[in-house]
């Protein structure tokens, strides 16, 4: 039963009474431990089956198209879908893709177009699991309670996913690849069997509406499959459209989308060669990235928590500025690691302390980004602004990524990670010179 209360005196342990949202709340956490183990065991299988900065930054791109073609033409389908179902579905198929990765490297047959092929379908279906969970929320939760539930919900899933990454560096190297895989393979599993559990209180949604015409409240006819999905193509063209106009009719969503665009774009070196610049360049081996991991997730944590009282007393482009100018700056101090290579506890605590400021300033930084973006888009428009803008954000980094790996057989991964260190710091320079306005 859900209880009422005044939304002024709701706290998060109001949130633990809401037992349907609770369910999926555990669900999200042990999907975010596997896909925290996921991120290291894929950087670090991919590495150790090919030797390859190139080839990490090719499976790093492929991760990302999905994100930037599938998700929002998904985002419009599932809508009209039973969106339990749809989570239930994308996970037992990513354990089960995970499942063919674990088996293929077991018999030793796995190649690195093989791992390529598998990530892009791994991410393919997680980008009709996103919007369905989105979907799914308000037919669990009160939704006075939402705003506690979606920061408890957070706070949970970071602290899974710092247990995670914290453990990926043990798993790898003490039980071996085959062990961390089938962890990630678990997690999806225990996570559908989780949801299949939940029972929605809210019935009224589009997928046990969709029949019925919501003005008229008369059946809506039957049309044949063909006439259906132009019917859909229609309808999502038009929806699609109704975004764009809107965005170029508001220049402060064009700056977010190039703010993202460009910012993204900046941090496609540290993620493609994170692997080959932590074992390489400092010398160490899988544990080093595990710490990297541990210690960026907390100032992730940290951040995120602080941000509303940095918020009240700061401007909103001084904080994109200082924060960007922070990550620049740790971003371009992983180039240097050559110099400790030689000693292993000097170079365990500079990356911790680098990772701990990136992780901040990462979160601080799209924090702010999030809250403006939402305050300066109209309601009406927020999905469809927030979707077009994601694909414009995350279009950079297949790209990007590719290019990455051809440049990383020229050129060291050190000058490439270096290269966009720099322009991230002449980025915030300008912004902050040209005094650009986000609210």
């Amino acid at each position: 039963m859900n209880t009422q209360k005044e939304p002024a005196k709701i706290g998060y342990r109001d949130v633990l009474t809401q037992k349907e949202y609770m369910k999926l709340l555990v669900a999200d956490a042990v999907n975010r431990f596997g896909d925290a183990v996921d991120s290291i065991t894929f950087s670090w299988l991919t590495y150790a089956l090919t030797g390859s900065a190139s080839w990490s930054a090719v499976v790093f791109g492929l991760n990302q198209i999905p994100n930037m073609v599938i998700q929002p033409l998904a985002a419009v389908w599932v809508e009209k879908l039973d969106k339990k179902k749809v989570m239930i579905i994308t996970d037992i198929l990513r354990g089960l893709l995970v499942t063919v990765l674990a088996i293929t490297y077991v018999l030793d047959v796995l190649t690195p177009w093989m791992l390529a092929v598998l990530a892009l379908a791994i991410s393919s279906a997680e980008s009709f699991r996103i919007p369905a969970g989105i979907g799914f929320i308000p037919r669990i939760i009160n939704m006075d309670y939402y705003s506690f539930g979606s920061g408890l919900n957070r706070t949970v899933s970071t602290v899974m996913e710092l247990i995670g990454t914290g453990l990926s560096g043990i798993i790898l190297g003490v039980f071996g690849i085959p062990a961390a895989v089938g962890i990630d393979m678990l997690s999806y599993f225990i996570s559908a069997g989780i949801i299949s559990f939940i029972h929605p209180f809210n019935t009224q949604s589009p997928e046990n509406a969709r029949e019925t015409d919501s003005e008229t409240k008369v059946p809506v006819k039957k049309t044949s499959g063909a006439n259906s999905l132009a019917l859909w193509w229609a309808d999502y063209k038009k929806s699609m459209n109704e975004g764009l106009t809107y965005i170029k009719e508001h220049p402060l969503i064009i700056k977010f989308c190039l703010l993202g665009f460009t910012a993204n774009a900046m941090l496609v070196p540290l993620n493609a060669f994170m692997t080959p610049i932590l074992t390489d360049v400092w010398g160490q081996g899988v544990m080093l990235i595990s710490a990297f991991n541990v210690a960026m997730t907390a100032g992730t944590l940290i951040g995120g928590f602080l941000y509303p009282y940095i918020g009240r007393k700061i401007y909103s482009r001084t904080i994109i500025v200082s924060s960007g100018l922070i990550l620049c700056i740790n971003y371009a101090m992983l180039s240097v690691g050559q110099f400790f290579a030689a000693a292993p506890a000097a170079a365990y605590i500079i990356v911790a302390l680098v990772a701990f400021f990136i992780g901040a300033s990462v979160s601080v930084f799209s924090s702010c980004f999030s809250v403006l973006f939402i305050k300066s888009t109209d309601e009406k428009y927020l999905s469809r602004a927030s979707g077009i803008h994601n694909a414009v954000s995350v279009s950079a980094m297949p790209v990007l990524s590719f290019l990455s790996g051809f440049l990383a057989v020229y050129i060291p991964t050190t000058i490439i990670l270096l290269a966009g260190a720099v322009l991230g710091i002449l980025l915030f320079i300008v912004i902050a010179v040209k005094k650009v306005k986000f609210e």
